[in-house]
């Protein structure tokens, strides 16, 4: 989910308590898991918690998604740490080193009893409004199972790690409209990889004239750049900003002013990543993290030109398309956009850079002129 968090803004039949539906539509499985959230409120309003008490808690399956997302954003890295912030936190007493701070648990425990009834609006059947909202976007619906867990702290806020789980940080939804966008946005990712993994590390490997390095290298850098915004354009689509139109809460409202303002500037967002592909070009490259930082985290800018690429795709091909382009490299995406017959004639379909174009038709020749 764009904005929320510090990385992107990437699925459900749980393993730990508190699995709350079955609903299905024919094999299609989608059920949200609120464990995880639960035994942190619980605890935290335990003046008594022991250490023992907060590990076991670290590792229950929607925790073990909050520290993997710590480590990944390079917060921190341990159940240990996880153990110290919450029991710190269920004392009164200030986390014990930095990394600690991150999990955000002394404002989790001071936001309980309204973080409390959003958990109760989630568990009274999300589930079927989920599963309605992706179904005619996902490729293979009838074979897809995700799973969902909703954690409280950390500093994501919606997150997916390339598989069929998704996880959303209640805390950080501080309305139910948004947290039901972010549910949408996260459970399309799980949907996502459910279906299609792309390896985009083949294109460095394997090779071993210093030339070929260095084209296999940036040729695996392109392929995820245009990867991520295959998944998160399609994300975004599905996971439609007018789903919190109507949110009270100052982070929707924010988020939805801010998709607002990037839809009125398409342009901006197209030349970002006509920038972050021709800086991995350049003689000495910026690294890929780097460039996904400035692309997808904070404001998120390169969502925007990701989400006008599916929308129009949609436009001209209808809601199906929109699967198919996840069966795809995420470099097919960028060129199949090109190709539409809407491409580049007003703002909202604006034309992508010529190194971008070039990028992708260099992927789709096989890293090759």
């Amino acid at each position: 989910m764009p904005f929320l968090t510090q990385r992107p803004f990437a699925s459900i039949t749980f393993l730990l308590g508190a699995i709350l539906s079955t609903a299905s539509m024919q094999s299609q499985q989608i059920k949200i898991d609120t464990a995880s959230a639960r035994a942190v409120l619980k605890a935290l309003q335990n003046p008594s918690l022991t250490y023992e008490q907060a590990m076991a808690i670290a590792q229950l399956e929607g925790n073990q998604g909050m520290i993997k997302e710590m480590r990944e954003l390079g917060e921190a890295d341990t159940e240990e740490q996880f153990a110290h912030a919450l029991t710190a936190a269920a004392h009164g007493q200030p986390s014990g080193s930095p990394q600690e701070e991150h999990y955000n648990f002394p404002a989790v425990k001071s936001s309980a009893p309204a973080i409390s009834l959003r958990l109760d609006q989630i568990e009274q059947g999300f589930e079927k409004e989920i599963r309605d909202r992706i179904r005619p976007y996902a490729a293979n619906p009838d074979t897809v199972s995700v799973r969902g867990f909703v954690v409280a702290g950390g500093d994501g806020g919606g997150y997916a790690f390339g598989g069929s789980d998704f996880y959303l940080n209640i805390a950080l939804n501080d309305d139910i409209l948004m947290a039901k966008q972010v549910l949408v946005h996260e459970a399309f990712h799980g949907a996502q990889g459910a279906v299609y993994h792309e390896d985009t590390e083949h294109w460095a490997k394997d090779l071993t004239q210093p030339a070929d390095l260095v084209r296999g290298k940036l040729c695996s850098n392109t392929a995820k750049l245009f990867k991520d915004m295959r998944n998160e354009g399609t994300a975004m689509y599905v996971g439609t900003n007018e789903m919190i139109k109507d949110a009270k809460g100052p982070t929707g409202q924010r988020l939805y002013a801010e998709s607002l303002y990037g839809e009125e500037h398409l342009s901006d967002s197209a030349g970002l990543l006509e920038i972050s592909i021709a800086s991995m070009q350049a003689p000495r490259p910026v690294s890929y993290k780097e460039v996904y930082s400035i692309d997808f985290f904070g404001r998120g800018i390169v969502y925007f030109i990701s989400r006008a690429m599916v929308s129009a795709i949609a436009e001209q091909d209808g809601p199906s398309a929109v699967g198919e382009v996840l069966l795809q490299p995420g470099y097919e995406f960028v060129l199949r956009y090109t190709k539409l017959k809407s491409y580049g004639i007003d703002q909202t379909h604006p034309r992508l850079g010529e190194n971008t174009v070039r990028a992708a038709q260099f992927l789709h020749n096989g890293c090759h002129e």
